[in-house]
């Protein structure tokens, strides 16, 4: 395996409010350097108001740091259902990622969105951030917890657009 090349495996599972539930799991590739990674990760999603979708994201980081403190990523969301397609873009300008003990760490990323639906030829955008916890074992496996906040551009129209997320990811 050519160095810096690495495989996974991962689980996702996102409560929201609003009392959907989706499940997303697949397998991804990255090629990463100290400071610069980018990958590709190929799932199936399924929620419980829209059902099932095929997923492809591309994904690419760079760290402001050499310790990978603080950085930025941008993340190409494709979503592939039945009577629904559309690509997603997130970017997140400043990541932070502390570790607070071995192997765990506390990260927030604020983002912006910009969604177009090929389905309606309509784009949908928004900020929301993200605030979570991760540990890696030492097996290769990772256990995160994050709560989430959708759209908070327009608040007082969102109030309630929030979500919890569990993510279980596997290095292969």
């Amino acid at each position: 395996m050519p160095d810096g090349l690495s495989y996974g495996a991962s689980c996702s599972n996102y409560w929201y409010n609003n009392n959907v539930n989706t499940t997303l799991m697949g397998f991804d590739t990255k090629l990463a350097s100290k400071r610069i990674s980018a990958g590709i990760f190929n799932g199936f999603a399924y929620d419980t108001k829209s059902g099932g979708a095929m997923v492809v994201d591309l994904k690419m980081s760079h760290n402001y740091d050499k310790n990978a403190f603080v950085g930025q990523n941008l993340r190409i969301r494709n979503n592939l259902a039945d009577g629904s397609i559309s690509t997603q873009f997130r970017y997140s300008p400043c990541t932070v990622n502390i570790p607070v003990a071995d192997n765990t760490s506390v990260y927030l990323n604020p983002h912006a969105v910009a969604k177009y639906s090929y389905t309606s030829k309509k784009w949908d955008t928004g900020a929301g951030a993200f605030l979570g916890v991760s540990h890696k074992f030492k097996n290769d496996l990772s256990l995160s917890l994050e709560g989430q906040r959708y759209n908070i551009q327009d608040f007082d129209n969102n109030k309630g657009n929030w979500g919890v997320n569990v993510i279980v990811s596997k290095s292969l």
